[in-house]
C-alpha cells in the first residue's frame, strides 16, 4: 500500500523536534514511517482529511501511536501486507 510523502531521516528528526519527542523514548525510524502513513489523513481526501497536510499534526498522530506501541508502524505494515495478500 502507498503512503503518500515520503520523509528523509534528517525531516522526521526536525518535525519531531519541534514537537518535542524525546529520541530515547522514541524511535526514529518508527516515526519517520509513522509520518508518511498519517499523511494519509490529509488534503487528498477532502471528506477524511483531519490534518490538513500539516507535518506536525501527522507526527503528533505518530507519536501517538508509538507511545502505545514501538513498532506500531512495522506491525501496521505488515498486517497491510497481509491484507492485500
Amino acid at each position: 500500500m502507498s503512503h503518500g510523502k515520503e520523509f528523509s531521516t534528517q525531516e522526521a528528526r526536525e518535525i519531531g523536534n519541534a514537537i518535542g519527542i524525546r529520541w530515547g523514548e522514541v524511535d526514529l525510524e518508527q516515526f519517520r514511517l509513522g509520518l508518511a502513513i498519517e499523511m494519509e489523513h490529509g488534503s487528498h481526501d477532502p471528506e477524511t482529511d483531519v490534518i490538513g497536510d500539516d507535518v506536525h499534526k501527522a507526527g503528533k498522530i505518530a507519536w501517538a501511536h508509538l507511545k502505545e506501541l514501538s513498532d506500531y508502524y512495522t506491525r501496521l505494515i505488515q498486517m497491510e501486507q497481509e491484507a492485500e495478500s
